[in-house]
């Protein structure tokens, strides 16, 4: 467990973790963390650009970007922040939900700490927080070379070097200026590498914060490795812009910060004056630009939590689906236990009536040797009483059969009304089968009117092609009479006339017709994509209609024009004749 090492009591302290993304800021919160430092109880699930970990508190994200959302901003805009933002309404409500939740998350722990990359532009906002739930903000400023920055951004995000310069200085400028009045300490992402542990107590011991002793060397070799460094500055994206120079300045003074020399505030202020000068000629398309950025991304924002809506209420749906067919069959279980404790009953009645019976001739038995013994009477006087005893005995023997008789048929009946019982349930599941098929049987009512339509339709194609053969012969009787009317002489140009002008008629009556059925065709293609057994005769409909088209056009370019070069000829000889 860590602690403060001035031993004041009652105090807390909340390390903010700032620093440009792809800095580092992971590693060394994940360092802080397997040191002995708490981080809260939402973290946020690591990604495949940071297998290990972002470390970054949920609800400290959360209430980031929607600060930045208010301002117009997200965390990629190279834009600088609106001005007088931190006594904007939004910052308010930010610094009061950063209260509640270092309240609820650090309410009794002495030392805490919170990594987002966004409190770089951000700090006011957390200092207000942290200082409205009684903590005291400290600042660890994680700097790393913006030429690997750029790179590694280059590689996840493809973006040019030019833009991650800008968002670099626009973090890191921001951060040394929001935390001046702070305790802080600059740790640079070439330190953490050589020697994790003594860049982590170097860093801690200036932030007034001493770790248990025995937290060590073996915590930090199996979570930083020089592996996890996949950009060297030599290997980054060249850039030789102004902006590439500023940054390559600023972090030569983040070095010496780091290394314990003293650096005036007022060069960090000239080199945002440059920035900003730099950037001045652009400022419009830049403004313009970001603007247009942030609401594609909103679009896509808004597209992704709509797919992710509809992807758990398919999920929902499916779970149902799931839940109703264990339903089902645990239905359908029940039914068979009902049908074979149903047949167990039926059994144990018959053989009740098989004894039933079979006391019933044992009865009728001893009835036919009562008869034969009063038959004796008249003969047997003296033996007649020695009978009458006998016969009571034979009385008393046949009431108490005759009693358990009347217990057997109670008994049988009470079990027969148990059986219409059931016979009842079996009954009404046997209603709710006939249901569901009469449901079924009206869906299959449904499917063969789709299809007696789909047919209707078929018919209506071939009526249609039937109006095209009609058509075509009025056409060739048409062409008949012109023919006719072409032999007539000079006197029948007019008539002719005529008759093409009906010939441009029938034909746009007959492009007309295709159209139809070209439509119909189409309605029909729609019918047999619900009905797919049926594809192949809509492509036979509708390869008919292009063989009948150009049987028309051969017929066309073959019967007219072979009469017209006819009467050319004629009208040709006529005028060579003396």
């Amino acid at each position: 467990m860590a602690q403060l090492m001035d031993g004041v009591r009652d105090r807390r302290v909340g390390l903010l973790v700032a620093g440009m993304h792809r800095s580092g800021t992971s590693a060394v919160t994940g360092s802080l963390e397997r040191l002995g430092i708490p981080l809260g109880s939402s973290l946020l699930e690591p990604g495949e650009d940071n297998p290990k970990g972002y470390f970054e508190h949920a609800r400290a994200v959360a209430i980031d970007d929607k600060l930045l959302d208010a301002l117009d901003r997200r965390w990629d805009d190279i834009r600088a922040l609106p001005q007088g933002w931190q006594q904007t309404e939004a910052a308010k409500v930010a610094g009061m939900a950063i209260a509640e939740m270092v309240r609820e998350e650090f309410a009794t722990t002495p030392v805490f700490a919170i990594k987002d990359p966004r409190l770089c532009r951000l700090l006011p906002a957390w200092r207000n927080g942290l200082a409205k739930a009684g903590a005291e903000p400290r600042v660890l400023l994680v700097a790393r070379h913006p030429r690997e920055v750029a790179a590694s951004i280059h590689r996840r995000n493809d973006w040019p070097a030019l833009v991650s310069e800008v968002l670099w200085l626009r973090y890191m400028l921001a951060a040394e200026r929001d935390s001046r009045r702070l305790r802080r300490f600059v740790l640079t992402y070439d330190q953490l590498m050589r020697a994790p542990l003594a860049a982590m107590r170097t860093a801690l011991q200036s932030l007034g914060v001493s770790i248990d002793g025995g937290a060590g060397q073996a915590a930090l070799d199996s979570f930083v490795a020089c592996e996890d460094r996949h950009f060297g500055a030599s290997e980054g994206l060249e850039s030789a812009t102004p902006v590439a120079k500023i940054a390559g300045e600023a972090y030569a003074r983040f070095i010496d910060l780091a290394e314990g020399r003293s650096v005036r505030p007022s060069v960090f202020d000239e080199l945002a004056q440059r920035l900003e000068q730099s950037l001045e000629g652009s400022r419009v398309l830049i403004e313009s630009l970001s603007h247009m950025c942030l609401h594609f991304r909103r679009d896509a924002e808004a597209a992704r939590n709509e797919v992710y809506a509809v992807r758990s209420e398919f999920h929902a749906q499916l779970a149902w689906t799931e839940s109703a067919v264990a339903e089902r069959e645990r239905l359908q279980a029940e039914l068979a236990e009902t049908h074979s404790k149903l047949a167990a009953q039926l059994a144990w009645s018959d053989a009740a009536v098989a004894k039933q019976e079979e006391l019933q001739a044992e009865l009728a038995e001893t009835h036919s040797k009562l008869a034969a013994q009063l038959a004796w009477s008249d003969a047997a006087v003296a033996k007649q009483e020695e009978l009458q005893a006998e016969l009571a005995e034979t009385h008393s023997k046949l009431a108490a059969q005759l009693a358990w008789s009347d217990a057997a048929v109670a008994k049988q009946e009470g079990l027969q009304a148990e059986l219409a019982e059931t016979h009842s349930k079996l009954a009404a599941q046997l209603a709710w089968s006939d249901a569901a098929v009469a449901k079924q049987e009206e869906l299959q009512a449904a499917s063969a009117q789709a299809h007696s339509e789909l047919t209707e339709q078929l018919v209506r194609a071939e009526l249609e092609a039937a109006q095209l053969d009609r058509l075509q012969a009025e056409l060739a009787e048409t062409n008949l009479k012109l023919v006719a009317q072409l032999t007539w002489s000079d006197a029948a140009v007019a008539k002719q006339e005529e008759l093409q002008a009906a010939l441009a008629q029938v034909r746009l009556e007959l492009a007309e017709t295709e159209l139809g059925l070209a439509r119909q065709i189409a309605w029909s293609e729609e019918a047999m994509r619900i009905r797919e057994g049926l594809l192949d005769q809509l492509q036979a409909a509708s390869s008919r209609g292009d063989a009948l088209q150009s049987r028309l056009d051969q017929y066309e370019a073959t019967l007219v024009g072979r009469q017209l070069r006819k009467w050319m000829d004629r009208k040709a000889a006529k005028g060579s004749a003396p």
